[in-house]
């Protein structure tokens, strides 16, 4: 693949639009005006890997740019970069002209124009309405499955979910499935994809509560004082829930707790919180039980504060307000949070990991 200059590029583009011919190779263009004066640079991205460096040129005064591959560009995803902003194309064979028209900050939420590469519209559509917020996982399946590019929904499945563990798992396997046999793409996914399972196996196994076991009873009291104890909900189905009111995820996880409790409370249904709110040794290491007592009123607020603020509408919330010291989460192993463990009416893990309102409640179906 040969790439040209900028000044070729603009010959390029003087030859492609005046030949009346099919034109021959890739031209990007570009209209940025508050990025006058710049460099632009066009990366080929890989899935898990280093991205490939393929050509750079100026912005002139105007804002204008434009970079021109004689032999054509490959199928794949790419990258436009101009300073600290990044945008996403995904080209295919044959894409001749492609025009983008915005400015540098529209680079962050997709708000700019692209045009003459379907492929990449729907990369910008897609990135745009991922860039707006509040994708669900079960959102995403959606996208993967309904984007026509496989190669652009097997992008988004792998940038969007690189982190989200098991539950990620169906979406990297079904955008895996639509990619071809003969895409470079597909073995390098393949890999990542069989890597994590992989590690979610040894994960599995290394934890101290295992699906059929009983499960630990825990007794530990609610802010008003009252103490709860798990063993007192058998014949319940009870999603055992530890979470924080500093934990992010935790707490953009709780409204799908909170559906399909109101779902399934009236169903033998309920929840079981505990919270790692409070201070950990490390903070309380030298303190008196007075000033830890004082320090833990302002731990209490938050807590209680959240439960209000989440519609946490169940009355089993305790807490030792210890942190990572809590008892419960060293019996449970949890080292990480939202966790949560899907105990059944004989008072038997079902389920562990549990995250997202659809997938609480394919586990709880198997059980209530």
């Amino acid at each position: 693949m040969k790439t040209i200059n900028y000044i070729c590029g603009f010959l390029f583009a003087f030859a492609l639009l005046s030949c009346n011919a099919e034109p021959e190779g890739t031209l990007i263009r570009g209209e940025v005006p508050d990025a006058a004066n710049l460099k632009v640079y066009l990366d080929k991205v890989s899935i898990n890997g280093a991205n490939e460096v393929l050509a750079n040129g100026p912005i002139d005064e105007g804002g204008s740019f434009a970079l021109g591959f004689v032999e054509g560009l490959d199928a794949g995803v790419y990258q436009l970069r101009i300073g600290a902003q990044k945008a996403l194309l995904s080209l295919e064979e044959g894409d001749g002209v492609v025009d983008l028209n915005g400015t540098l900050t529209s680079f962050a939420d997709y708000s700019f124009d692209i045009s003459g590469s379907a492929s990449s519209e729907e990369m910008v559509a897609t990135m745009k309405q991922l860039r707006a917020g509040g994708i669900k996982i079960e959102d995403l399946q959606k996208i993967v499955e309904d984007t026509k590019n496989p190669r652009t929904a097997a992008f988004i499945a792998f940038n969007s979910l690189s982190r989200a563990g098991a539950q990620g798992i169906p979406v990297h396997k079904a955008a895996l499935a639509r990619l071809d046999n003969t895409d470079p793409m597909k073995a390098t996914y393949a890999s990542f994809v069989n890597g994590l399972e992989q590690q979610l196996a040894m994960q599995k196994s290394q934890e101290l509560i295992q699906v059929g076991q009983p499960a630990p009873d825990i007794s530990m009291p609610s802010p008003d004082g009252t103490v709860y104890s798990l063993s007192d909900l058998r014949g319940k189905v009870v999603l055992l829930d530890f979470w924080a009111s500093w934990c992010g995820p935790c707490r953009r996880e709780n409204p799908n707790v909170v559906k399909v409790y109101n779902k399934y409370k009236d169903d033998g249904f309920t929840i079981y919180s505990v919270s790692l709110d409070g201070l950990d040794p490390r903070r309380t290491n030298g303190m008196s039980p007075e000033d830890i007592a004082q320090a833990n009123i302002g731990q209490k607020k938050r807590w209680t504060d959240a439960i209000a603020k989440d519609n946490l509408q169940w009355p089993y919330h305790v807490s030792e307000l210890t942190k990572w010291n809590s008892t419960a989460g060293q019996m449970y192993g949890v080292r990480g949070i939202p966790k949560t463990f899907l105990i059944d009416r004989e008072g038997k893990i079902a389920a562990v990991g549990l995250r997202g309102a659809a997938s609480i409640e394919r586990a709880l179906k198997t059980v209530i």
